[in-house]
């Protein structure tokens, strides 16, 4: 593929830029009029140019967009219309100038004799593997129409599982923000008042006031620093995320063993796994290559990893079920299910289970997520403004004493 930046006018006559990817030099003049371009400049420009695309960054696609792209294929494709002049279409309607480019590309490249799968490969990111191996599949099953819908449904069940999944995570973070940043306040500013008067007074400390007068102390003084450090440290972690898989492995697994984080994060890959896994078998994709196709698609490294393993251990010769208990992070209920769906034939149907199951427990934990980690909000803070008491009670009294006997 060679990227070239073109300047050209567009049918209302204003001009555009825009970085085009295209197999062979013969073909930009093609694309430019299939576009309703007319070309000013043309010139070809390294791969790194791609990254220069103002649209890709200014006008995202949201996945609500790809949704309704695929659903309106379907209808295209089931209606009997043309998929490249439904692209047209629909690209016409959009809003999105980012979008609107990617639908006129594949259309474009439909016209030039690319299969649809083909020219929905240039555009994985947006769509992601599982739609393009859904798209090819019916394809060649010649169940185009069904593989759309399937696809735009999958879709809408995977953003839901993280809609409600971020919903959970919404509020223990900021019940936990918020009760350290109050801790922060006192430390900060009420406490050395008080410790003031005391110093005032001649009162005498016990060992814990002592120790709350230096927490409180070292806070003042070096908040700023431990400001910094934290951003410093969020920046680093992030970075090593990026270029160490080792680290963010390790860091993922961290994550896992969170309360709260934790059974949240893991319960999501759960359902994703189950949902993912039965879209693909049901669509004729062996289990094998769903795994594969899934690999890319997981975010979590630890799960990551454990799919990759579970794969190679299957071309091996072992079972689905064998090679998941082997992993580890599967719960026993998803190892014993998918067992029973191997031996009955009916892997789709325990997987939907499965799906629905862990669905259902992401939605209950983001209903019920404040009841639970009351707990362990109230442990927190009580434990603070209990050692906050303890080593403030007694100077107090003494206080007391010493005003009243002046």
């Amino acid at each position: 593929m060679n990227l070239y930046l073109i300047e050209a006018l567009n049918r209302e006559g204003k001009k555009e830029r825009k970085i085009v990817e295209i197999d062979v030099e013969e073909e930009i003049f093609r694309f430019l009029e299939f576009s309703g371009l007319i070309p000013l400049k043309i010139k070809k420009v390294p791969s790194f140019y791609r990254y220069l695309n103002i649209k890709k960054y200014l006008y995202r696609i949201k996945k609500q967009e790809i949704i309704e792209t695929l659903e309106n294929l379907h209808i295209v494709v089931k209606s009997g219309i043309p998929v490249t002049n439904g692209l047209i279409d629909i690209a016409e309607d959009t809003e999105n100038p980012a979008l609107k480019e990617m639908l006129t590309d594949i259309a474009y490249r439909l016209q030039m004799g690319y299969t649809l799968s083909r020219a929905f490969e240039h555009y994985q990111d947006a769509f992601s593997p599982v739609v393009v191996s859904l798209i090819k599949i019916g394809e060649e099953t010649g169940s185009l129409d069904k593989t759309l819908k399937d696809a735009s449904e999958h879709l809408k069940r995977i953003e839901d599982i993280k809609s409600k999944t971020k919903q959970a995570l919404i509020y223990p973070t900021f019940a936990f923000v918020s009760v350290f940043g109050a801790m922060i306040f006192w430390l900060v500013y009420v406490l050395p008042k008080i410790i003031e008067a005391f110093k005032d007074f001649n009162v005498k400390l016990p060992a814990m006031t002592i120790f709350i007068m230096y927490v409180s102390d070292f806070t003042r003084k070096y908040i700023v620093l431990i400001i910094f450090l934290a951003l410093i440290s969020f920046f680093l972690i992030a970075v090593f995320r990026k270029k160490s898989e080792k680290f963010r492995y390790e860091t993922d697994r961290i994550l896992l063993k969170l309360p709260v984080f934790g059974i949240i994060t893991t319960n999501f890959n759960y359902a994703f796994f189950a949902e993912y896994i039965r879209l693909m078998l049901v669509s004729g994709v062996p289990l094998y290559q769903a795994l594969n196709i899934m690999e890319s698609s997981v975010k979590n490294m630890v799960f990551k990893t454990a799919i990759k393993n579970t794969r190679e251990k299957i071309e091996r010769g072992k079972s689905f079920s064998d090679a998941l208990k082997e992993e580890g992070i599967f719960s026993p209920v998803i190892v014993r299910m998918i067992s029973i769906g191997e031996q009955a034939g009916r892997l789709d149907e325990q997987l939907n289970y499965i799906s629905n199951y862990y669905y259902n427990k992401v939605d209950y934990l983001s209903q019920n997520i404040a009841k639970m980690i009351e707990p362990i909000v109230i442990g927190i803070v009580g434990g603070f403004m209990l050692i906050i008491m303890l080593g403030l009670v007694g100077p107090i009294y003494d206080l007391i004493a010493e005003v009243s006997k002046m």
